[in-house]
């Protein structure tokens, strides 16, 4: 059987002690060591900013985000475009000197990590930097450094003069990327797509020309005892809506609109590991030699992928330590099921999608023991249902017609999102400036029955309600501020378009035609899938103390903006009642009474 160093380089990117490969002043060693060429992951600004640097107006450039999200590879590949693949910096270099092509007598000057040089340097090389930012210097810089280090950078050393650290927090706070005076770029890495970016990690390990070493391994062509990282190699390089990847590309996405940033690091410890995961006792990932055994066992069971996206192949604590297992784990993959999944589970239906490897090849016997004596055999059983359940929720199109015409086929069911598909629907169209229809109402009557209590049709409005739940007795149950016509009117709710960078879409309320007092409600995936669930039926009273929180500081907001806009004259508070599944308002009363005396 072949060897292929790739799978040792890539092993080292892995959840393991030693995965040195993570940070990227190893990368190239540990490529020149195994003789693979470096894994490359196409980064668009690369050839953005290089192209500055080579202009007659280059500017100082600060790439910042969390750990692990690129900065020193980005600043790395940046030098290679300027002058090429030799001009690589040595692992001990803290800071790189390259002359500007268009003109020899000035440098750029490359800090590979801020905050690993020490205060003494920092102190020598303060009055460059802020120079060079306020476009005074003869130098320009790279700054690679995370969020906090960069604003304590400034904040210790500023003494009088222009501040700029308060100019970076809030071009951080505003995730604003060019400075107001044109004199720098402030790139924070974690606000980058993280679908696209998951899509060029991806391509760069399916297309990496190392595979080319597996020629002549039996291993390749057998049909009888596949090689089981070719196996799963080509489950990740399938990219139709039925598919590993688009699933995993929809689970990032709806992270990221959550808070969960998932950096470059973790997204591709994740894939080596769905890759080489393996489940059998010793080290997690696989080898050459490994993965013939467990081919010549026909142990498929323990390189199952759907298994390894949740770090099956880890145990817990060592599973806790990585970020990208916890937060994909918070789907809840396989643990939630319905009726159709697993009646077809169990009967052998030909209803769903099937595996050459991972389908009734690992599954049929633990199956047929399960039917002969169930209770010998339940608890074996329940753990390979819940990998083929994995398997099916990577395995379905949620958009196709099969779908569309039985729910109980859509893969989302398998999760705790339900509403995941419409949630990627609801995104799409708000990155297109057009939410569909459809979402909208929903969302728009879910939240009606939220703020009111009342399971209202109303789907054409908002109706704004006081948070604290004002009541007056039984026939009074909410007091009413303000209702917005869904686009309509002086005062409205829209859905603006929104940028393809992870953040979550927001529904916005406008009072009066008063922009500079508009209202936001990013719409995370947990709290639309609330919304949904209550639109759909779920009672108002059921939905989670966060998502409370979220439509209580909404109401306030909104409900301050609204006698913001119309002051001196504010709008008189109004009952609130349900006809018909439709709610209405009316005076109070007593209030009008009383203002007549």
């Amino acid at each position: 059987m072949t060897t292929n160093p790739l799978v040792e380089f890539l092993a080292s990117y892995g959840p393991q002690a030693s995965s040195n490969n993570l940070y990227d002043e190893f990368v190239v060693e540990a490529a020149m060591d195994t003789g693979c060429a470096p894994l490359e992951i196409e980064q668009p600004l690369v050839n953005e900013l290089a192209s500055m640097f080579k202009s007659q107006s280059p500017r100082s450039v600060i790439l910042t985000g969390t750990a692990g999200d690129g900065k020193t590879y980005t600043a790395r590949k940046v030098v290679e475009a300027i002058a090429g693949p030799d001009a690589i910096w040595q692992t001990t270099d803290k800071i790189f000197d390259l002359s500007v092509p268009s003109c020899p007598e000035r440098r750029i000057r490359f800090i590979k990590d801020l905050s690993e040089l020490k205060e003494g340097d920092k102190d020598t090389l303060f009055p460059e930097v802020k120079a060079s930012l306020l476009a005074k210097g003869s130098d320009t810089f790279v700054i690679c450094v995370n969020d906090g280090h960069l604003l304590k950078f400034f904040r210790d050393r500023e003494v009088e003069g222009v501040k700029l650290h308060d100019r970076i927090a809030d071009m951080l706070q505003n995730d604003e990327e060019h400075d107001p005076n044109g004199h720098f770029r402030l790139i924070n890495m974690s606000r980058q797509s993280h679908r696209d970016l998951f899509e060029r990690i991806l391509d760069g390990i399916v297309d990496h020309p190392g595979w080319a070493e597996c020629t002549g391994c039996h291993a390749l062509d057998s049909a009888e005892q596949p090689c089981p990282i070719r196996a799963n190699l080509e489950i990740l390089r399938q990219k139709d809506p039925a598919s590993m990847r688009a699933r995993l590309k929809d689970m990032i996405r709806m992270a990221a609109a959550d808070g969960q940033h998932l950096s470059i690091r973790q997204l591709i410890l994740l894939t080596v590991n769905i890759l080489l995961g393996d489940q059998k006792p010793g080290k997690e990932l696989l080898t050459c030699q490994k993965a013939k055994n467990r081919a010549a066992d026909d142990d498929y069971c323990a390189t199952n992928p759907y298994a390894n996206a949740f770090g099956q192949n880890l145990r817990e604590r060592q599973r806790r330590q990585y970020g990208a297992f916890a937060i994909l784990e918070e789907f809840g993959i396989g643990l939630e099921t319905n009726n159709f999944f697993d009646h077809s589970l169990l009967w052998d239906t030909d209803e769903l999608p099937g595996d050459p490897i991972y389908g009734a090849r690992i599954f049929a016997s633990h199956r047929e023991r399960y039917r002969i004596d169930p209770s010998a055999n339940a608890q074996d059983f329940r753990r390979e249902m819940l990998d083929q359940r994995r398997r099916l929720f990577f395995s379905i199109d949620p958009d196709s017609k099969m779908v569309r015409e039985d729910p109980r086929r859509n893969p989302w069911n398998l999760s705790v999102f339900k509403c995941g598909a419409t949630y990627i629907r609801l995104a799409d169209g708000a990155e297109q400036g057009a939410v569909p229809r459809d979402i909208a109402r929903d969302i728009i009557r879910g939240l009606n029955r939220m703020m009111t209590g009342e399971m209202t049709n109303t789907d054409d409005r908002l109706w704004l309600t006081e948070p604290s739940g004002v009541y007056l007795g039984r026939e009074i149950p909410l007091l009413v501020a303000h209702a917005g016509r869904q686009r309509e009117g002086p005062t409205f709710i829209s859905f603006p378009p929104m940028q393809g960078n992870g953040k979550a879409p927001v529904l916005r309320f406008t009072p009066m035609q008063r922009g500079d007092l508009a209202v936001d409600l990013p719409l995370r995936p947990t709290l639309v899938e609330c919304i949904l669930r209550i639109a759909n039926g779920a009672l108002p009273a059921s939905f989670s103390s966060e998502c409370r929180r979220d439509i209580e500081r909404f109401q306030l907001k909104a409900v301050t903006a609204i006698h913001e806009a119309s002051r001196p004259h504010h709008p008189p508070p109004q009952e609130v009642e349900m006809v018909g599944g439709t709610l209405q308002s009316r005076p109070i009363a007593a209030l009008v009474e009383e203002e007549s005396w």
